[in-house]
């Protein structure tokens, strides 16, 4: 009498594999499921079908012993059984998220403090990547020379243009960031500081008091102000204030969600010669506000930045996400509300110090 166990996925692949070694006549004692390997790794793999069979190797004269042949072609077959339920038990694993890579702690102080500014994400993950490449790989840095070379990588991305003498300069943005004061803090700084003869021309009739607003301005400079409402009317006022050296040129606030609004101010400058055209932007604008407003005002054209109202807030990442989303130099700096004061030109050491949260 022989005894043998077999190991298969079901009792039909069992009955095959018995009937093809032992033959016909076997003579199966006992069958029952048992883990699918040895070892830890079989708790975690699908279970098998072990047969027990015996056969007489009296009366078994067609196939008394398996040859070597038959033997290894067995063992192959039981051994791409197992791997197949390893790759089975494998694929049916959840896919962990890969881990993020450790960040050396001298970085990773400077991460947290650009989120805390709320510098744009992908921004965040490129200057970091870029310090990384930078540092020696052994070598401890103190947060001053870490910080100087993030300052370094901050002014790159900054981007700033001169003082231009456009003729023509118009100022466009969302409501309620400042455009009509940033308007006469220009126009009495080239008029008293600069001895520029000055027109100024409001557009802005739809919020209430815009007009007394601006013509406050004017009566306190002196400078001539046009009101008008179509765009025939802007270009006649230009055509009166040819004799000026400047033409600022104040719009209506508009929400940045209303496209309908912001074409309908386009109409007004699409006639006109080639100008300045600043987007005036809050300091105080988180960094999504910041891609619908750049998104949807470009119909306007815009080719500078003005970034105002600095004093109000503690969190400065606006100055780089403007730069970095409109591609856009910025001009001017305004911290604000006295007139003419309260205003600067943009300078990369100074937005930079800001962003590191140094005193200017």
């Amino acid at each position: 009498m022989r005894i043998k166990k077999f190991y298969a996925q079901d009792m039909r692949e069992g009955m095959y594999r018995i009937k093809e070694e032992l033959g016909p006549e076997a003579v199966i004692l006992q069958s029952r499921k048992v883990r699918g390997g040895r070892g830890l790794l079989g708790y975690f793999l699908p279970s098998r079908l072990e047969i027990t069979v015996a056969v007489d190797t009296v009366k078994n004269t067609r196939r008394p012993e398996a040859s070597p042949r038959q033997d290894f072609e067995i063992k192959i077959q039981e051994m791409l059984g197992e791997l197949r339920g390893n790759v089975r038990e494998l694929m049916s694993r959840p896919v962990a998220p890969p881990e993020p890579p450790e960040i050396r702690p001298e970085l990773l102080r400077w991460q947290e403090h650009l989120q805390r500014q709320d510098v744009y994400p992908q921004l965040i993950e490129e200057l970091i990547q870029e310090m990384e490449e930078s540092l020696p790989v052994e070598t401890p840095l103190s947060d001053e020379i870490s910080g100087l070379i993030l300052q370094k990588k901050l002014r790159k991305r900054l981007m700033t243009a001169p003082e231009k003498g456009a003729p023509i300069q118009i100022f466009v943005g969302p409501t309620g960031v400042g455009k009509t004061t940033t308007l006469a803090k220009l126009a009495a700084r080239y008029a008293l500081y600069q001895g520029e003869r000055v027109g100024i021309i409001t557009i802005d009739h739809y919020r209430i008091g815009a007009i007394e607003q601006m013509r406050t301005y004017s009566d306190i400079t002196g400078l001539p102000l046009e009101v008008v409402m179509t765009p025939r009317e802007l270009l006649g006022a230009i055509e009166r204030f040819k004799g000026c050296q400047r033409i600022l040129i104040d719009t209506a606030g508009r929400s940045t969600l209303n496209r309908a609004h912001i074409q309908e101010l386009a109409g007004y400058l699409k006639k006109l010669p080639p100008s300045e055209i600043f987007l005036v932007v809050s300091a105080t604008t988180k960094w999504q506000d910041l891609q619908l407003i750049s998104e949807n005002f470009r119909p306007m054209e815009f080719n500078r930045l003005i970034f105002t109202k600095l004093d109000e807030t503690n969190s400065f990442g606006i100055l780089i996400n403007g730069c970095f989303m409109t591609k856009v130099p910025a001009i001017y700096l305004t911290y604000g509300q006295s007139v003419p004061d309260d205003i600067c030109l943009a300078d990369k050491e100074k937005m930079s110090s800001l962003i590191l949260g140094e005193e200017v």
